[in-house]
C-alpha cells in the first residue's frame, strides 16, 4: 500500500501568501519614503509640534513632585528663594534669592544662572552661559530638580 500526498495543494497557497506579504511590505516602504520626503510632510509637523507646550515638571523635592510650570512665548520664569519668583522655593537653603531664569528665544527654551552661589546645573553639568534646554533635560537649581517636558 502506497500513500501519496499531494504537496502541490499545500505549497501553491503558501507561495501566494509569501508573494502577498512581500507586496504589502514594499507598499509600506514606498509609503514611508513618500511621507518623509514630500514637501509639507511629517518633518514640518514635528517642528510645529516642538514649538508647543514646553513645561517644567518638578522631580525633587518630594513634597512638590508633579508640579508643572508651563512656559509660554514672551514669558520669563524666575527661580529662587524669593517669594517674588515665579517658581519660589523659600525652603531650599541651597538656592539663591534669585537663582536662575528661564526664557524662550524664538522657539527654544533657555536657562540662565543669575550668579547664584551654588550654581545651576543642566544634566549634572554646571552652566555659566545661557543654555538651551530640550525635552528630557534635567535642570537643578539649589536642591530642586526639574525635568523639561511637553
Amino acid at each position: 500500500m502506497v500513500l501519496s500526498t499531494d504537496y502541490q495543494a499545500i505549497i501553491r497557497p503558501l507561495q501566494w501568501f509569501v508573494v502577498v506579504l512581500i507586496f504589502l511590505f514594499f507598499l509600506r516602504v514606498i509609503r514611508a519614503v513618500y511621507v518623509e520626503t514630500r514637501p509639507g510632510g511629517r518633518r514640518k509637523e514635528r517642528r510645529r509640534g516642538s514649538q508647543k507646550g514646553l513645561a517644567l515638571e518638578i522631580i525633587e523635592p518630594l513634597e512638590r513632585v508633579g508640579e508643572r510650570i508651563t512656559v509660554t512665548p514672551g514669558s520669563e520664569i524666575s527661580i529662587g528663594r524669593s517669594v517674588t519668583c515665579n517658581l519660589a522655593m523659600p525652603d531650599d537653603v541651597y538656592a539663591s534669592t534669585f537663582h536662575a531664569r528661564l526664557f524662550l528665544d524664538g522657539t527654544h527654551l533657555f536657562v540662565e544662572d543669575m550668579s547664584s552661589t551654588n550654581g545651576t546645573y543642566v544634566n549634572a553639568e554646571r552652566i555659566v552661559v545661557p543654555t538651551r534646554l530640550s525635552k528630557g533635560d534635567l535642570l537643578q537649581a539649589g536642591s530642586t530638580i526639574l525635568e523639561v517636558t511637553r
